[in-house]
């Protein structure tokens, strides 16, 4: 059913005046003042703007009127609800004067979220803890939410990267020897390995599927200090393993910026320690994580590095061989000792 309201047309206006005459004519917000263009950095998948009402303070998306795309909107912004009602934190999505959360105007779409205070998460041991908190509440409060599919693969966080990391390896033999990359590169291609066989497609049956937040990352959770004020971009959520959003997490929050092993066994501890105060993993899945998170890390900074064509976070190509080959041994052991209880 379309959500298009039935209201006095739109008058013949031009650039962001138009999308302040949207929000007067569909909005009960006041007095309305002139949208402000985000920059091009946040403009990834929708045109984003900023505008401010006698009401507050808004995020306006426009998106094109397409069912399937408005469909997957509508699925977002129920999802966002029934976060809001166990207390998890959300931008909160401005309700239209016919109580809709979609305006729909000819070949285009709007949505309005409440602007939430803070920026990207500061990596604490607090924030880690109420980050991996609030994931393990997600899978639990979610169990019974329907789950539609995703574009995503639903198994992509098992997808071994060995391509990418070759094309890696090639990008470093210009910097340095290949013999002196010789041991990592092995070390690398051992963990792949082994990864391929711990996520292997005989051995998913044991890992848990349900809604996930299928983008789980520091950029997507705004801190104000060390205080969740939302968990946003919903728009990945949906059917998958529970495994990937904790190893997207565990990539980007606990392994990325460091080398040092006491600080990797400190980070995933907090992790595992609150996320299991909500659901608790199986031993299958205890094993298989670790791996799931070197995947997930290699292949984003196998990817990055060719994007780049060189430095990424500091790092040249050869540099970041022997960092991953590091990371890779002390992830492998971490699965080894939870395959043995140690």
């Amino acid at each position: 059913m379309s959500e298009r309201a039935d209201t006095p047309a739109t008058p013949k206006l031009g650039g962001l005046d138009i999308i302040r005459e949207v929000i007067r004519q569909y909005y009960d917000l006041g007095e309305i003042g002139q949208p402000e263009q985000l920059p091009a950095a946040h403009q990834r998948r929708h045109r984003k703007m900023m505008v401010q009402t006698t009401a507050g303070r808004y995020l306006i998306k426009t998106y094109k009127r397409d069912p399937v795309g408005l469909d997957s909107l509508r699925f977002q912004h129920r999802l966002s609800d029934h976060f809001a009602a166990h207390d998890i934190p959300v931008a909160r999505i401005q309700r239209a004067k016919d109580g809709r959360s979609i305006v729909e105007i000819d070949t285009w779409a709007m949505e309005l979220q409440h602007f939430m205070p803070g920026g990207t998460m500061p990596l604490n041991a607090e924030t880690l803890g109420v980050s991996a908190s609030v994931l393990g509440k997600i899978h639990e409060v979610c169990r019974d939410v329907p789950v539609p599919p995703r574009d995503a693969q639903k198994w992509r966080f098992s997808e071994v990267p060995r391509d990418l990391f070759r094309r890696l390896f090639e990008l470093a033999a210009r910097e340095t020897e290949a013999a002196k990359l010789k041991e990592p590169c092995d070390n690398i291609g051992k963990f792949l390995l082994d990864a391929g066989d711990a996520l292997s497609e005989a051995k998913r049956d044991a890992f848990e599927t349900g809604l996930i937040h299928g983008d789980w990352h520091g950029g997507n959770l705004m801190f104000d200090g060390n205080t969740l004020t939302a968990v946003v971009d919903l728009e990945f959520a949906g059917d998958g393993c529970f495994l990937e959003d904790i190893a997207y997490g565990m990539s980007n929050l606990c392994v990325r910026t460091t080398t040092e092993e006491e600080k990797l066994q400190l980070r995933t501890d907090i992790l595992l320690e609150k996320y299991q105060k909500f659901r608790t993993l199986s031993y299958a899945e205890e094993v298989a994580l670790y791996y799931a998170v070197g995947v997930k890390h290699i292949a984003t900074v196998c990817y990055q590095s060719l994007q780049a064509g060189g430095r990424i976070a500091g790092y040249t190509p050869s540099q970041w061989v022997h960092i991953l080959a590091h990371q890779a041994r002390w992830l492998a052991e971490q699965s080894r000792r939870a395959r043995w209880g140690e």
